[in-house]
């Protein structure tokens, strides 16, 4: 694996200072960087023992691993090794900014779980946020070593959220033929600054080099118009979903609609005056919760 790229004393100087103001500087020290494939992957790991569970963990749209240091490293204490990846594209990780397929990270994903398990002896869970939740699940659905299945929030093409939602995918499959070469801010869609108003993370992440705001059109149409398998069929393992009960990017009553109309049985927590940010805004809540679902979804099998 190549040489780790970046560790809490090598950030540049600006950086270091956002992040000791943010209090992460701690969590930091404690993650080991890790390098998977030719791109390659940049990996952050929180490592507890050799036989400990694994959280590998999908950061949401537009992010990357570091800034989830925090719940990462809570995560570890509550005895799990965790790993977070940066998507292709994002943060850390080689390839253009933002470009991936969801039917190519199953083969790129494979190469981590390869590593967890010609290295260490226990089992591999799957931790999404928002966007990575769907990608999560395309994991899950294709790579038997999954265990058990964490959402944070769930999005699938079959169930849109609205007609707006509808009719926005079918807009995203048309423009990537028509005009494949553009791209798309996020910001377009997602109210990024309701979401950021009240985080401590707000306005680092505004002028973050590091997070995507411009996307692909066909990084987006993967995303959005990918057919799942679990309104058919159950996943065979437990799966869950947290989400806030204040959340309006994926309200609470969507999640239940969703779950209501999957052949996978789902456990559903919804965090009490919370909104779509949960691991950053609800860190501790977060983490007991999906440590404690975690531990026992693995007593199931």
């Amino acid at each position: 694996m190549p040489a780790p790229s970046h560790t809490a004393t090598s950030m540049s100087a600006k950086r270091l200072r956002i992040f000791k103001q943010l209090n992460l500087i701690p969590y930091l020290q404690q993650r080991k960087i890790l390098s998977f494939g030719t791109l390659p992957l940049n990996g952050e790991c929180y490592h507890h023992s050799d036989e400990a569970p694994w959280i590998v963990f999908i950061p949401g749209i537009g992010t990357y691993s570091e800034l989830y240091c925090e719940m990462l490293c809570k995560l570890s204490q509550q005895g799990f090794n965790t790993l977070s990846i940066d998507l292709p594209g994002h943060g850390y990780s080689g390839g253009p900014r933002g470009a991936y397929q969801l039917d190519t990270l199953v083969t790129q994903f494979g190469e981590v779980f390869d590593y967890i398990e010609q290295n260490y002896s226990g089992a591999i869970t799957l931790f999404g946020c928002s966007i990575g939740s769907r990608i999560s699940l395309e994991l899950a659905e294709h790579d038997a070593r999954i265990k058990a299945l964490m959402c944070h929030t769930l999005l699938l093409n079959e169930v849109p959220p609205d007609m707006f939602h509808d009719m926005g995918w079918q807009a995203l499959s048309m423009s990537r033929w028509m005009m494949p070469g553009m791209t798309v801010d996020f910001r377009t869609f997602i109210d990024i600054d309701n979401i950021l108003e009240h985080n401590p993370m707000g306005e680092f992440a505004r002028h973050d080099t590091r997070i995507v705001w411009n996307y692909p059109i066909a990084t987006l149409d993967s995303l959005y118009s990918a057919p799942s398998q679990i309104l058919e069929k159950p996943l065979g393992i437990p799966a869950a979903i947290i989400v806030g009960e204040r959340d309006d990017v994926l309200p609470p009553a969507y999640i239940r609609r969703l779950i209501e109309q999957s052949a996978q049985p789902f456990d559903l927590f919804e965090v009490s005056n919370a909104a779509h940010m949960l691991p950053f805004d609800q860190v501790d809540i977060t983490v007991e919760t999906v440590s404690r679902w975690l531990k026992e979804a693995l007593k199931q099998g």
